[in-house]
């Protein structure tokens, strides 16, 4: 997977190509190989192994996760039935503090015009996954520290009366990171489009930066 990124012992972001690495016969991650592709450090290979002490989910078991529930099957399923097909993107691996950031988009594509089109973007960050329309929503749901609807139970008992809206909005500080993510995420997607890849890779940093004050 290419990203724009900067190596843990680096402040500059660089366009690196990031494969995650198994042991075998298990799923667990283990660690990252890095390429890194830009200037005089074209070709150089970087590996990022993780402590034997700690278990992070692998892409497979992340996989696992989002073929098994219940909300997303059933959306799999139902969309597959309708004359389209479902097509997963490639997973994203992101190291992320002390754990690791996967995404997963998802697209439709229907069977006349061959023109995929994104649907859902899947996340999963530790035990939360997180199951929305946009990256911008699950970015946001992230920073918020919201519950995602996919692992909320179906019998949860409803809100109080009078407390729906209180629960609903999030406070100020939340409301704050929110603001602060979808400004940069927009300004990367400016900078992207436009082959600048060092400009978008500062701002996809401060994306990673005002997720984790959260």
């Amino acid at each position: 997977t290419y990203i724009v990124a900067s190596l843990p012992d680096r402040n500059e972001p660089e366009f690196l190509l990031v494969m995650p690495f198994t042991p075998r016969s298990k799923d667990n991650l283990i660690g990252l190989m890095v390429a890194r592709n830009d200037g005089g450090s074209l070709g150089e290979l970087v590996f990022l192994k993780l402590s034997k002490n700690q278990l992070v989910l692998g892409p497979m078991q992340v996989e696992a996760r989002i073929n098994q529930d219940q909300n997303i099957s059933k959306d799999l399923t139902l969309w597959n039935q309708q004359g389209s097909q479902v097509l997963r993107g490639q997973m994203l691996t992101l190291p992320v503090e002390n754990t690791f950031l996967y995404i997963e988009p998802i697209y439709i594509q229907a069977a006349e015009a061959r023109m995929p089109q994104l649907k859902k973007v899947v996340v999963a960050l530790g035990n939360r996954l997180i199951y929305t329309d946009t990256y911008e929503q699950a970015l946001a749901e992230l920073a918020a520290g919201a519950p995602s609807p996919t692992l909320q139970s179906a019998a949860a008992p409803p809100p109080a009366p009078g407390t729906a809206a209180a629960s609903a909005s999030p406070d100020a500080a939340g409301g704050k990171t929110i603001d602060t993510i979808r400004y940069h995420l927009k300004r990367y997607r400016e900078f992207a489009s436009q082959g600048k890849w060092a400009e978008a890779g500062r701002e996809l940093e401060a994306v990673e930066a005002a997720a984790g004050r959260r």
